[in-house]
C-alpha cells in the first residue's frame, strides 16, 4: 500500500469513527413525540401529532399541561415551545380556570416554518396558582417530532 493510500484509508477510518461508524445503531434516548407523556414534580404534560385542521395531514404537536392537583388549576399559565433549543414565538401568557392545552404547526401562516422531522421538541411553562400560593414548573420533558 502506498503512503498516499494509508493516508487515505486513516481519513475515512477516523471519518467512520467520528461519525459513529462503528456498525451498530444506537437507540435515540429521547422519545417520539407520539402520545408521549412525562410525568414532572407536580403534573404532567402529555405530547401527540394530530392533524391539522386546514390540511387534514398530521402536522400540529398538541400539548397538555395537567396540574395534579384540581384546586390548583385555576391561574396564570405562561409557556413557550422550544424547537432544538429555540423558542418559537415570545412566552404566552393565559390566565384560566382549567388545565393548559395548546398546540404547535408545522407550518404557522404567519412564522413560517416552525418546525421539522427529527427535530427535539421541548415544552416549557410555569403556572401561578393563587389558590395554592404555589408556582409550577414543567421543563424537563422532551420528544422527537417523529411522522405518524
Amino acid at each position: 500500500m502506498t503512503s498516499h493510500a494509508r493516508f487515505c484509508s486513516s481519513i475515512v477510518g477516523a471519518l467512520a469513527l467520528l461519525l459513529g461508524g462503528t456498525g451498530v445503531a444506537a437507540a435515540d434516548p429521547i422519545p417520539p413525540c407520539l402520545n408521549y407523556v412525562h410525568r414532572e414534580e407536580a403534573g404532567r404534560v402529555e405530547v401527540d401529532l394530530r392533524p391539522d385542521e386546514r390540511t387534514g395531514t398530521f402536522t400540529t404537536l398538541t400539548m397538555w399541561w395537567f396540574i395534579d392537583d384540581p384546586g390548583a388549576a385555576p391561574g396564570v399559565y405562561t409557556w413557550n415551545h422550544l424547537v432544538n433549543g429555540r423558542a418559537t414565538s415570545s412566552p404566552n401568557v393565559i390566565v384560566k380556570d382549567d388545565q393548559l392545552h395548546t398546540s404547535l404547526r408545522m407550518i404557522e401562516r404567519h412564522a413560517g416554518l416552525q418546525w421539522t422531522w427529527g427535530d427535539v421538541y421541548t415544552f416549557q411553562a410555569t403556572h401561578y396558582s393563587p389558590t395554592t400560593s404555589t408556582t409550577y414548573v414543567a421543563a424537563n420533558n422532551q420528544c422527537r417530532i417523529t411522522p405518524r
